[in-house]
């Protein structure tokens, strides 16, 4: 009987030896940054907005043998931003100048953004998952959490989901260094954007 109940435990070890080797293996699914995409859309308050998109320069998710989502990290090009409301360049090009100037991104200061991705929970709903990251601007780190739908398969995962961010926490606004009266108005017009900026996320990732 002591040698039956010895040998039930030592079973019951392996059994769990195994399973927790299956739940702690990790497996890479790298970022497809050819059709992944973030867009982002800057409302002003009387109205008027600009809208586009930012690129990726690599990223990854990582899920445990049982495909359990973990963790992740996404690099942002921010040299990549782009404005897509005009239909003529040299509209949009003008946008973008300001936007990668040092009023706004600062992109030859700060060229990269990052999200990293700390914990990923399932909800009630299906395919729904709570996405808790810290996402990084101009060296500026603050959490953000926010719902994805997410999809995978054996090979891929692809991620949607909308949020918003305070531009204002990561120091996304018209600054000027001129006279006081050009940072008067500078700010005037800083004052009429509104500090939410509506995101849109687009992750293809795929295994390795």
């Amino acid at each position: 009987m002591i040698n039956f109940i010895f040998r039930t435990i030592k079973l019951i070890i392996v059994i769990l030896g195994l399973v927790l080797n299956v739940y702690s293996q990790s497996i890479t699914y790298q970022l497809d940054v050819k059709k992944s995409k973030l867009f982002w859309k800057g409302t002003k308050k009387i109205g008027a907005q600009h809208y586009g998109v930012l690129l990726f320069n690599s990223g990854w998710l990582h899920t445990n043998a049982a495909g359990k989502l973990n963790d992740g990290m996404f690099n942002m090009n921010m040299k990549s931003i782009t404005s897509t409301e005009h239909e003529k360049q040299a509209a949009s090009q003008k946008v973008n100048t300001e936007l990668k100037g040092s009023g706004f991104f600062e992109v030859d200061k700060y060229p990269i953004a990052s999200i990293t991705v700390k914990s990923i929970f399932p909800t009630e709903k299906p395919f729904e998952f709570k996405v808790e990251c810290d996402l990084t601007i101009k060296k500026t780190t603050h959490p953000i959490i926010f719902f994805a739908t997410i999809k995978q398969n054996a090979t891929t995962i692809i991620a949607d989901a909308s949020l918003m961010i305070d531009r204002v926490k990561w120091g996304i606004h018209e600054t000027s260094e001129v006279s006081v009266m050009d940072q008067f108005f500078s700010n005037l017009k800083n004052q009429m954007i509104a500090d939410e900026i509506p995101i849109v996320l687009k992750i293809v990732s795929v295994k390795k």
